[in-house]
């Protein structure tokens, strides 16, 4: 797997799929979770979709860098994900961030608007007040290593259940197999309590939210457990002609049942973006 040291010194493990002469679409993954959470199937459908997808581990996870005894803050991976925009020379480029990862695709989008394009935050905050009790309550949080393969495969599962939704069953095997490849990948998981760290001690984002230029599309479930879903109501006010898709039943996952909804919204955003970009050029 190729891995990239980016401007400010921090290097990071990546993945691509399709051709590169695709629309750049950079996938930015949720707290303590590695790259392989974002699907092959759902790469390969993007691709199929026009996309050139880039998933990455962020840092202190998977093969990326490790930072012990180091505090930092979602500025900090932020600029790790511009960093890997630039020293791939992806930009302008879609961004698309699940939970920690729509995080930091505000910030991204914020302070950098001419390296996005179009802008897709699913259920994600500008603020921790919308985080829920057990987003906090979490033993995957917490950094404690796992003694063997098998016990890091139920602790992910078991880990993954709080994210379920109420009418979409979970791919059990999907996630154990995911589990047990996280596992290989960073069997310490040390990261995981400074990712947390981060997530809980940065600022809020609704100032830089605000600031967002990029065609915007905001998905979230109504049975999420983790953020509760109004978080995006307050994200499609705050960020000006933004679109929300709110799903019934989905929890803090994309069910594969509702993976084509999510990528043709994708997709008309991206397209969205592109005919902005031709009128700016008239």
């Amino acid at each position: 797997m190729p891995v990239i040291t980016v401007a400010n010194g921090t290097t990071l493990a990546y993945e691509t799929f399709g051709p590169a002469n695709g629309k750049p679409l950079v996938l930015i993954e949720g707290l303590t979770a590695q790259m392989i959470k974002w699907r092959v199937e759902y790469c390969e459908l993007l691709v199929a979709a026009g996309f050139y997808v880039i998933r990455f581990d962020n840092r202190d996870v998977g093969q990326s860098q490790k930072f012990p005894e180091e505090t930092y803050f979602l500025s900090d991976m932020a600029e790790d994900t511009i960093g890997l925009i630039e020293a791939l020379d992806l930009a302008p480029c879609h961004i698309m961030g699940q939970s920690m990862g729509g995080m930091i695709a505000q910030i991204v989008a914020a302070t950098r608007p001419e390296l996005v394009a179009s802008l897709d935050l699913v259920y994600t905050t500008a603020s921790v007040r919308f985080l829920l009790a057990p987003a906090a309550d979490r033993d995957i949080t917490s950094g404690r290593s796992t003694p063997s393969r098998d016990d890091a495969i139920e602790e992910y599962v078991a880990g993954e259940y709080v994210c379920r939704s109420a009418a979409y069953p979970q791919d059990l095997d999907f996630l154990r197999e995911i589990g047990g490849q996280a596992f290989d990948r960073d069997p310490l998981k040390a990261g995981n309590a400074r990712q947390s760290y981060a997530v809980f001690n940065s600022p809020d984002r609704a100032e830089l939210a605000a600031r967002i230029t990029a065609p915007t599309l905001i998905l979230a479930g109504d049975s999420d457990l983790l953020i509760d879903f109004h978080a995006s109501e307050e994200l499609h006010e705050l960020i000006p002609g933004s679109t929300l898709r709110i799903f019934p039943g989905m929890g803090h996952e994309i069910p594969q049942p509702l993976w084509a909804e999510v990528i043709a919204a994708v997709t008309d955003k991206a397209a969205q973006a592109d005919l902005r970009d031709r009128k700016a050029h008239v």
